[in-house]
């Protein structure tokens, strides 16, 4: 009997609560084949380590390293294997190291990115060919694994999905009926889609959800997702057909509405917390609860759980991904992770642990104004003082996640850049050069980044930065889409 092994390593770099190590090598699986009909899926016992015994010496081909979940490949580095298919030889261990390829995202209108498109191709308030947008892309957004648009699509008071009525482009709306209006704005989707493919780089639909009745209005969206009545298996079928019609890559959920649950400030929690107890304390008493408020808050909450994972199991066999915007649920002064305590009701429907086990969900942390949660400054004080606590912030999100078990696969941390400073808090906001230093924290964690752009500017700043963000974050690792299955957040 000859004996094979493969033996499963971390990178050194990677932290120890974000090691696959600290996982047990849950989820984790190698296929290996010899001729036309002999093949085998090994997985690694909680050293990492893969071995088998064949009644023959002759070498085993690997042919995928994979997460099992959902069987989605991803990359690994075989060390002293320059082939993409290494040969297994009997009595030597192969060893094969984890990759830190971690998914570059951007958070953008289709009116934003145009814009910057067209400035630089001089034909402002004109819509850029499929080429332009290719052109522009391909000079600039180096590093990119992703568009992530903003208000693309929404749900019609009949039930339908379509795009959203607010989805604009030079003042071009698709407005409620077809008509040139539409087809302008269409074709600026169907160009960037289209160039963006070209580039290997995905576009994801943004399905938005707040309380500006003149722009993303909600409509009865608090009635539709808080009723034990309504059919989310429908609505996510709906969902997935546009998302087929337009050949997306997936979408993403950012649901900000009062109504589903009350807030920190609402009489009902207010009368919650003068008899001693918490937020915590809600959330656990809320499944049972008899409280309207309480029973209102759970009914969306398993209407978004039942969504977003339907959702994301119709996609998966299209390589397409899931994506919810939601918070890190740290607590600032213990540093102690409890999903889905939050002072926002919305929020707390949408805990991180939705995403766990699914190979194509990404919890996406809204990171910005966490510095003032760690002591920064004031809203109109000086960015210094916020910045060094913002990266505290960040690095305790990091760390308190990925040691509370939370699989850095299904996590990217979300900031806000320095264009968006007049709208919101100064200490919540970063440049490109406290973005590209946040990098390297987040490679230690294998955790992806996802930025909110408002800039209208020429190019040379916050989009064509993710070149420099790639480096950072993924230095000395894969080449973008040099794999199948990379970058690790999602398939690709």
């Amino acid at each position: 009997m000859a004996d094979f092994e493969v033996q499963f390593a971390d990178p050194p770099f990677i932290e120890p609560s974000a090691q696959e190590a600290a996982f047990g090598w849950k989820n984790n699986e190698i296929v290996v084949f010899r001729g036309a009909d002999e093949s085998q899926v090994l997985q690694p016992d909680a050293s990492g380590s893969c071995k088998w015994s064949s009644g023959t010496a002759d070498p085993w081909s690997i042919s995928d390293i994979r997460r099992r979940v959902q069987n989605v490949p991803y990359a690994w580095r075989m060390t002293g294997q320059a082939a993409l298919i290494p040969k297994v030889d009997a009595g030597t261990p192969l060893r094969a190291v984890v990759s830190a390829r971690s998914r570059l995202s951007l958070w953008t209108g289709l009116a934003n990115f145009t814009k910057r498109v067209a400035v630089f191709h001089k034909i402002d308030g004109k819509i850029p060919s499929a080429q332009q947008y290719q052109a522009f892309m391909d000079k600039f957004c180096g590093g990119l694994d992703d568009i992530s648009l903003i208000a693309t699509i929404s749900r019609r008071p009949d039930g339908s999905v379509d795009l959203s009525p607010e989805l604009a482009v030079f003042g071009h709306a698709v407005g409620k009926k077809p008509g040139k209006e539409r087809s302008f704005v269409e074709l600026a989707l169907k160009n960037l889609i289209g160039a963006s493919h070209s580039l290997g780089i995905q576009v994801t639909a943004g399905y938005e959800v707040r309380d500006d009745f003149s722009k993303q209005t909600q409509g009865d969206f608090v009635s539709f997702i808080t009723s034990r009545n309504s059919d989310m298996t429908d609505h996510a079928n709906r969902i997935r057909d546009v998302l087929d019609a337009w050949n997306f890559d997936g979408v993403g959920f950012d649901i900000e509405v009062n109504g589903i649950g009350p807030g920190e400030q609402s009489d009902t929690m207010k009368a919650w917390f003068k008899q001693g107890k918490t937020i915590k304390d809600w959330v656990t008493a809320r499944p049972t609860s008899s409280d309207p408020a309480a029973k209102k808050e759970q009914a969306a909450a398993d209407n978004l759980r039942d969504l977003y994972q339907t959702l994301a199991q119709l996609l998966i066999t299209k390589g397409r991904f899931v994506s919810y915007a939601t918070a890190a649920f740290v607590d600032a002064k213990s540093g102690n992770f409890d999903d889905g305590v939050y002072i926002f009701g919305h929020t707390r429907v949408q805990p991180i642990g939705l995403a766990a086990g699914r190979a194509n969900m990404i919890a996406r942390i809204m990171a910005y104004d966490e510095g003032f949660q760690a002591g920064g400054g004031e809203k109109n004080g000086k960015s210094s003082a916020g910045q060094d606590s913002l990266t505290k912030r960040h690095v305790q999100i990091l760390k308190s996640i990925t040691g509370a078990g939370v699989h850095p696969s299904t996590v990217q941390l979300g900031v806000k850049m320095e264009s968006l400073k007049d709208l919101g808090m100064k200490s919540g906001h970063m440049t490109v050069d406290q973005t590209a230093d946040r990098c390297a924290d987040l490679r230690r964690f294998r955790i992806g980044l996802i930025t909110f752009s408002g800039s209208n500017a020429t190019p040379g700043d916050e989009v064509a930065a993710f070149a420099r963000y790639d480096k950072a974050l993924n230095e000395s690792e894969f080449n973008r889409r040099h794999f199948l299955g990379v970058p690790f957040q999602a398939p690709h």
